[in-house]
């Protein structure tokens, strides 16, 4: 039970962060520290946090790649030559073995547990301002709680533990309902977002904000209001968030005129509501996204070789082929051109995404990427704004679709103007998988519209694939680790 209840010893290696923008996740590490001796002041809580924080490292590779993007029609397998995780996630023949789910799970539950394990300690200590304990205390109940949503939309009957337990306790707690999850994180979510400051200054930038809990809370309840609870009500709740942030656009909220620009890292920091913290220059707190597409490291990207993993698991045509040729966020999204010693030679010259990747940048380690990565964008926000307003319409209303225009029109494509309710669903879909493609928000909304067993399916049978999934798929598997770890607690989701 280790891998679920263990209480944070506080040994792990966060990097020393030299640049100011992220110097919130600053923290020394610890050595041969316990949680008996380490939370002493108010310093050290700090510290805690920042681990907290750096636990949403992983979330791009592990969740939002493998388990979001690479389950989408926006890849395929070209083939494989061993057995490999993402080709079994994009074949849906991934089960309770793969590591994938493993790594998911487990970082998961670190987050949770670190949480739980700092929030049963900082009332022990003295604080000279009383305003920093209440946000540090928002910041980890709004990880928790976010954490659990990445659980329970991903394997929907998982435990809630919201508090430091022990082993004995820990072999007793079950699966609980998504619902009971769910209501847990909205719970979460709404007691603390006001005790967040709606922005940080220049050293605390990318703590989670006012606005990103209000964004992601929204988020929360769309996905209630859709698959698997179809709990259509929800979206009333979403609805007032969303208008609150949209608000603050031009202050605490900004929708940049350029889409290339918001994906480089000079500009981290600057225009999504809330990123995943990176930086680069060996010190273990790189991002690794770009490196599931590059598989070589040179001097610079102009001069990169051998991309080996876009030869296997490549971009689909049927996504190229969706984008208008006056739609600016294909460059922006896509390479179709450079040079390759592709394994075996037949696949070279593939198309890639290139998104995150800066031309010029120098890397000691294709691992190392210094580019944060958006959790929460305005996009997401005015487009959840929109889809709520023609849901409770009876045809779309102006408002909604002006939305819709104002993201084509920066992407150099011309206004819609979908007559039905239907045509703006369609219109929003064709959106979304190319406002958001490579950031893993595609799958999900598929998910909980109602709209992945079709556009998958449709998807499979024109491309010649023998696959047709169902509504198992759209759950994953246990993995069989948490399974054995106490036989008969777990029951494993159906059809696995």
């Amino acid at each position: 039970m280790k891998k679920i209840i263990s209480a944070i010893v506080i040994v792990t290696v966060v990097a020393l962060f030299s640049s100011c923008k992220k110097s919130f996740l600053e923290t020394v590490p610890p050595n041969n520290v316990t949680g008996e001796n380490f939370y002493r002041n108010q310093a050290d809580i700090k510290k805690a946090v920042s681990v907290v924080y750096a636990g949403l490292q992983p979330w791009d590779v592990d969740i939002y790649f493998y388990m979001s993007e690479v389950r989408s029609n926006n890849f395929t397998v070209v083939f494989s030559d061993a057995q490999r995780d993402w080709s079994d996630i994009s074949k849906f023949v991934a089960g309770p073995q793969t590591i994938a789910f493993r790594n998911v799970w487990r970082n998961g539950y670190q987050i949770v547990n670190r949480a739980n394990e700092v929030l049963a300690r900082i009332d022990g200590i003295t604080f000279t301002d009383e305003n920093l304990k209440k946000q540090y205390k928002a910041e980890l109940r709004f990880l928790r709680a976010f954490s659990y949503f990445q659980l329970v939309r991903l394997f929907n009957r998982v435990p809630l533990v919201d508090r430091v337990i022990t082993p004995e306790e820990g072999i007793q707690i079950g699966q609980s309902e998504p619902a009971e999850i769910y209501a847990f994180i909205t719970s979460e979510m709404n007691a603390v977002m006001n005790d967040l400051p709606p922005s940080y200054d220049q050293a605390n930038l990318g703590r989670a904000t006012k606005w990103a809990v209000k964004g992601i809370l929204a988020n929360v309840y769309m996905t209630m209001a859709g698959y698997p609870l179809n709990q259509k009500a929800k979206m009333n709740d979403a609805k007032p968030l969303l208008e609150e942030i949209m608000a603050q656009e031009g202050g605490a909220v900004k929708f940049h005129n350029n889409y290339k620009d918001m994906f480089t890292y000079v500009n981290d920091n600057k225009f999504f509501i809330f990123e995943v913290q990176y930086i680069s220059g060996g010190l273990g707190a790189g991002n690794q996204l770009p490196a599931q597409v590059y598989s070589e490291v040179s001097t610079s990207i102009a001069t990169y070789r051998a991309l080996i993993e876009s030869t296997r698991l490549t971009i689909t045509d049927d996504l190229i082929n969706s984008y208008d040729k006056e739609d600016l966020r294909f460059d922006a999204t896509i390479d179709t051109n450079y040079l390759t010693n592709a394994v075996p030679a037949a696949y070279g010259n593939t198309p890639y995404f290139s998104k995150f990747m800066d031309p010029g940048l120098v890397l000691i380690d294709r691992n190392d990427w210094p580019i944060n990565f958006p959790l929460l964008r305005y996009e997401d926000v005015m487009l959840m704004y929109a889809e709520i307003l023609n849901e409770q319409a009876g045809m779309p209303p102006p408002q909604a679709i002006a939305l819709i225009n104002r993201i084509r029109n920066r992407a150099g494509l011309q206004n819609i103007n979908p007559a039905t309710k239907e045509d703006f669903n369609l219109a929003m879909l064709n959106e979304r998988r190319k406002e958001f493609a490579f950031e893993g928000q595609y799958w999900f909304y598929l998910v909980r519209s109602g709209q992945a067993l079709k556009v998958m399916n449709d998807f499979f049978t024109a491309t010649g694939q023998n696959i047709q999934i169902d509504e198992h798929d759209l759950i994953y598997a246990i993995p069989e680790t948490e399974m054995n770890i106490y036989p008969g607690l777990y029951t494993q989701n159906p059809g696995y």
